[in-house]
């Protein structure tokens, strides 16, 4: 348990952590289990604690005046609270990806060849908002057997600090080994991207970290992956396209696009940062759906709708094309008119940040292109972008069915949802007769 309170030496509690490995990849599967199921129970029954803590951050973060969609990033409610916490519980029903032999296969001669699956090591969890990130993080990194250290930037400390204790003192009560989860001392300002951060020595610590998973706003981890000598997963939050195809069905397009974002603002899925969202929309599917599509993205109060010059001429109650973010709470859309799937394309490998993709057809030619030539971790085809967690950059089981901190933007490592199995490496083990 960290001791926020006392001197703070970062290589000292580096290689505490890493003394600790060999514990923790001995934990047996039940004593995961029982301690996940408890961080499950005490988050519900200690919320209290950790939503004064909270109240107090954002009372700090109205002070220094910071941008409402951080404030909704930043603040937490009995509701996300509780997601937490089902989340935890049905990580710890799920498999034990740890010690499982993979992908065995026998030689001619005999000999066997497989992929024993260990732990990572230790994985540092960096993040300036969503305290669910550190949440969710402490539970897969006990699910792999990984030791942990965790760092809040920004106006999240006392978030912060009441979390990981109230978290670290639960593991350690069940069974997790003292000092596997660790946290850096409390930060009192937000980390400008242009300065020096206080995160920078833990970024260094190449023999006592073997990852970093961020979580906050696109420059901030911009600049951690510029200044960082450690691996990082980085994944960038609210910014996608969707391609409307030629033969995109308009019961498809309602189903897929406009109900999800209907359900989108203060009366359901609740926007925790600004959702960017290019709809590239086939010439002649706009020349027979396109006054629907703009009827029905403006009947939406919640849904701010921006236009390229071409459809803005056809639509002048549309908004111009905006530069960069939102700085609101409301979502808004791009719309952008293309000759055809080549267009569309070569537009997303141009501009996208290879997260995530779509495309809404009923051609299968289509689609299997659009799923070879699109340079992105995650490609939906006929399904909706928009889940609450993914398009809110909030860790989900969405359709993954597994606990996820964001989307894997990177080639190497992992590519796509961060989930349990990315936190695992392997050993090729090579066997002959016993």
């Amino acid at each position: 348990m960290t001791d926020f309170g006392s001197a703070f030496d970062l290589s000292t509690t580096l290689r505490q952590v890493r003394r600790l490995l060999p514990q923790l990849q001995r934990l047996s599967s039940e004593t995961k289990r029982q301690a996940l199921l408890a961080l499950s129970r005490r988050l519900l029954e200690r919320s209290d604690l950790l939503l004064e803590a909270n109240t107090l951050d954002l009372e700090s973060c109205r002070e220094q005046t910071v941008p409402e969609w951080i404030l909704n990033g930043v603040k937490l409610t009995p509701e996300r609270l509780q997601r937490s916490a089902h989340l935890l519980a049905l990580l710890a029903q799920q498999p034990d990806p740890i010690g499982s032999l993979e992908k065995g296969y026998r030689q001619d001669n005999g000999l066997f060849l497989g992929r024993y699956r260990v732990p990572l090591g230790v994985v540092a969890l960096v993040y300036e908002i969503y305290p669910e990130f550190a949440l969710n993080g402490i539970g897969m990194c006990l699910k792999t057997g990984n030791g942990v250290i965790l760092a809040a930037s920004g106006p999240i400390q006392k978030t912060h600090q009441a979390l990981v204790n109230l978290l670290a003192e639960t593991a350690y009560e069940h069974g997790i080994p003292e000092g596997a989860i660790q946290a850096l001392p409390a930060q009192d300002r937000l980390a400008d991207p242009q300065e020096d951060s206080p995160l920078l020595p833990l970024l260094q610590q190449t023999r006592y970290v073997d990852l970093v998973i961020p979580c906050g706003r696109p420059g901030w981890v911009e600049f951690l992956l510029q200044a960082s000598k450690v691996p990082i997963l980085a994944t960038h939050l609210g910014y996608g396209h969707i391609y409307l195809d030629r033969t995109a069905p308009w019961p498809l397009v309602k189903s897929v696009l406009l109900d999800p974002l209907a359900r989108y603002g203060p009366e359901g899925i609740p926007i925790y940062q600004p959702l960017t969202l290019w709809l590239l929309i086939h010439a002649d599917w706009a020349a027979s759906h396109l006054p629907a599509l703009v009827e029905a993205l403006l009947s939406q109060e919640e849904v701010d709708v921006q236009a390229a010059a071409p459809i803005l001429e056809q639509f002048p109650q549309l908004q111009p094309l905006g530069e960069g973010f939102d700085s609101t709470r409301r979502p808004h859309l791009r719309l952008q008119p293309v000759a055809d799937l080549t267009e569309a394309i070569a537009w997303i490998n141009k501009n996208g940040y290879h997260q995530s993709e779509t495309i809404l057809t009923d051609s299968q030619s289509a689609a299997q292109r659009f799923l070879q030539e699109v340079d992105a971790a995650l490609i939906h085809i006929n399904t909706t972008p928009l889940s609450a967690g993914r398009g809110a950059g909030i860790p989900t089981l969405g359709a993954f069915r597994d606990l996820s901190l964001g989307i894997s933007t990177q080639r190497l490592h992992v590519r796509g949802p961060i989930d349990v199995e990315a936190l695992t490496t392997v050993k090729v083990v090579a066997q002959g007769g016993l």
